[in-house]
């Protein structure tokens, strides 16, 4: 199988920036199991059912929440659109009635944690990231810089941001330029 490299690889220097004591920020960039998006028409409801039924999903689920199940993320993109972080092969389910694409070599994950987490996300995004807006397991599809981003918020400070590999080190540049006042700890990618 073809390793996985990040497009951030050459970016990312472990260590501590900026503002001297202990980071408010953490950012660290995390290899992705395998992303695929599913596709269809009027009939998405019915054609989707297969794929969910053996990811071990019982519903299409909502656009704001994230569903998880044993090594599988999903997220409802539009209302004809799914993406699924998961290692299995979805290919076998593309048909005329649904479209299976492997985005893994198309997207990137950026980390981002710690108490400031929340602040440099405010900086750079133009939606509210109050706890009680964005909370635990719900994501947000927005614009980064210009960059059309997945905000997936996965503690209570602490964020995944799916970017496209060729905007990876603008997006990383502009988050890691946002939270240096703070001070960043820059972890390896995992």
């Amino acid at each position: 199988m073809v390793e996985v490299r990040s497009p951030l690889r050459e970016r990312i220097t472990p260590g501590q920036f900026g503002a001297p004591g202990d980071a408010g920020v953490v950012l660290g960039n995390r290899t992705l199991a395998g992303l695929w998006q599913i596709a269809g028409w009027s009939d998405f409801d019915e054609a989707a059912d297969p794929v969910l039924q053996a990811l071990g999903l019982t519903a299409l689920g909502s656009y704001r929440q994230a569903q998880q199940a044993a090594g599988v993320r999903a997220w409802r993109t539009a209302p004809d659109r799914m993406l699924f972080e998961t290692p299995q092969d979805l290919t076998p389910f593309n048909s005329a009635a649904l479209a299976v694409l492997d985005l893994g070599h198309a997207r990137t994950c950026i980390t981002l944690s710690g108490p400031i987490a929340r602040d440099v996300l405010a900086q750079v995004i133009a939606v509210d990231t109050a706890p009680d807006v964005l909370k635990p397991g719900m994501f947000l599809q927005t614009g980064l810089h210009s960059v059309a981003v997945l905000v997936h918020c996965t503690g209570p400070d602490a964020f995944e941001i799916l970017v496209p590999v060729t905007w990876a080190e603008s997006v990383w540049d502009i988050l890691f330029e946002n939270a240096l006042p703070y001070g960043i700890a820059v972890r390896e990618a995992a």
